[in-house]
């Protein structure tokens, strides 16, 4: 493709009406759980953009900020500027977007497609009296047929659990002080006791688990990243400290105030879809210049 005809097309597609299109796109698949379709999204452009497609929060959020309308200006004042300086090779960066130009006929469905994403199989797990394994639904069942022995199902336990596969071992807190990234979305996870421990953590997804209480949280400064979508959380205090944190999911909770976010200086991205929200308080986040995703705030009959 010519330069010219390259600097064209980028332009028709990083409109605010293609981007809305594709925005508006990714927020239906994402409320009504077609994870499926968006990591297939996610493969489309991972030739130009990697992205890790096998955590549903994180492979939403990266797409979002690639396409968000809010940065619709950005993204073309850019590609104007590498045309009127000849730099072709940077221009055709951009032109994974291209690759999403049958967003219009993906379709949307009201259940989670397959069975893969509701008996997704997380670890098997030995406890004292025998084996089981973990659904992302919090349930456990033993491969002999008895019900699975209790445990706390803290954050330290799971560790354990995914580490070594049992919790009755000795698992001093200064290990967890080495990782910079922790993945512990669907394992049934009660509580972030431990977590605290992890002091070096820039990225923590523990989404689709049961938590409620984010305390733990409060002196781990050096996280970038925290995914929580789809837990049981109502109070985002603690969030307050996080001043590092860039990329913050927070979809499918009871959160009616993100006070405590107006303070994050680093705040980049936050998804609020599917909470009780205030429209000024969104207002607020979106003036200070961070991608929000509450609801769709623009009407497309093609996104139906």
């Amino acid at each position: 493709m010519k330069p010219k005809e390259l600097y064209n097309d980028l332009l028709k597609a990083y409109s605010d009406e293609n981007l809305n299109l594709i925005t508006g796109k990714l927020i239906l698949l994402y409320k009504n759980k077609n994870y499926g379709k968006i990591r297939e999204i996610a493969n489309q452009i991972s030739k130009y953009v990697p992205i890790n497609e096998e955590h549903d929060a994180k492979c939403f959020s990266k797409l979002v900020m690639l396409y968000h309308p809010d940065k619709g200006e950005h993204f073309r004042k850019t590609i104007r500027e590498l045309y009127e300086q000849n730099d072709h090779e940077n221009l055709k960066k951009h032109a994974h977007i291209f690759s999403l130009g049958d967003m219009d006929h993906v379709n949307v469905t009201s259940t989670v497609e397959g069975t893969d994403e509701n008996y997704e199989y997380v670890w098997d797990v030995k406890s004292a009296d025998g084996f089981y394994y973990s659904k992302p639904d919090g349930e456990n069942e033993r491969d002999d047929g008895f019900e699975a022995a209790e445990f706390e199902r803290s954050f330290y336990n799971m560790i354990k659990i995914r580490e070594y596969g049992n919790i009755d071992v000795e698992f001093p807190s200064y290990y967890l002080e080495d990782f910079e990234e922790f993945e512990m979305a669907y394992c049934g996870l009660e509580s972030l006791d431990g977590v605290e421990y992890c002091i070096h953590v820039k990225i923590l997804d523990v989404s689709n688990n049961a938590i409620s209480d984010l305390e733990n949280l409060w002196d781990l400064t050096r996280l970038e990243e925290l995914y929580l979508a789809n837990n049981q959380i109502g109070y985002i205090d603690t969030v307050s400290n996080l001043m590092n944190l860039k990329v913050l999911d927070l979809s499918g909770n009871q959160i009616n105030d993100v006070s405590p976010l107006f303070d994050l200086e680093k705040l980049e991205y936050v998804n609020l879809i599917d909470n009780p929200v205030p429209a000024d308080q969104i207002e607020q986040l979106k003036e200070k210049g961070v991608i929000v995703m509450s609801e769709i705030p623009w009407t497309d009959n093609r996104l139906n």
